[in-house]
């Protein structure tokens, strides 16, 4: 098997999808698609806590469908994902998943190498956890500002996930 090694910025396709390499985790590349795949609603449930991202139709989607379709386990690591609100609330905790959004903090961390889209990109970062707010969740803008909306508005989705360097092959 041919040994690869990519660098954060460097651009790779995965079974004809492209992606940015963000960073190398434990020997393992973290990357972001390089194009914005379409616009979904967060979670089709409007209801309280609907910007859970653990309770999300969207990460069903992304876990379900789209891992199903373009995906091979054994070339993903399953990754935490800290659901920490914007506001520091620590009550929806983490998750683990094989495909997932940037938090905000990650998005500030990887600015640099994440594309701006012609449209908003989701994040999984909640506004904040509380009953009053817990509809609104943060998106990135199109000119790289972190802003919130509600959880059944559809902006654009960057699937990020972490490929396994010791099973993958590009295609």
């Amino acid at each position: 098997m041919n040994e690869i090694k990519l660098r954060p910025g460097e651009e790779f396709v995965y079974n004809g999808i492209r992606f940015i390499c963000l960073d190398i985790i434990d020997g393992n590349y973290l990357a972001i698609t390089a194009d914005c795949w379409c616009e979904k609603l967060f979670n089709e449930e409007y209801e309280d806590g609907c910007n859970n991202w653990e309770k999300s139709t969207l990460r069903r989607f992304l876990n379900e469908d789209v891992l199903e379709e373009h995906f091979d386990t054994k070339h993903l690591v399953k990754q935490t994902s800290d659901l920490v609100a914007d506001n520091g609330d620590k009550a929806y905790g983490i998750c683990e998943d094989y495909i997932t959004l940037l938090t905000c903090d990650q998005y500030r961390k990887y600015r640099d190498y994440v594309p701006l889209f012609e449209g908003c990109m989701w994040t999984l970062t909640p506004w904040r956890c509380d009953t009053s707010y817990d509809h609104a969740v943060r998106y990135v803008s199109p000119v790289g500002a972190i802003s919130y909306g509600y959880a059944d508005n559809s902006y654009g989705i960057a699937p990020v996930c972490l490929f396994n360097a010791d099973n993958l092959t590009l295609h």
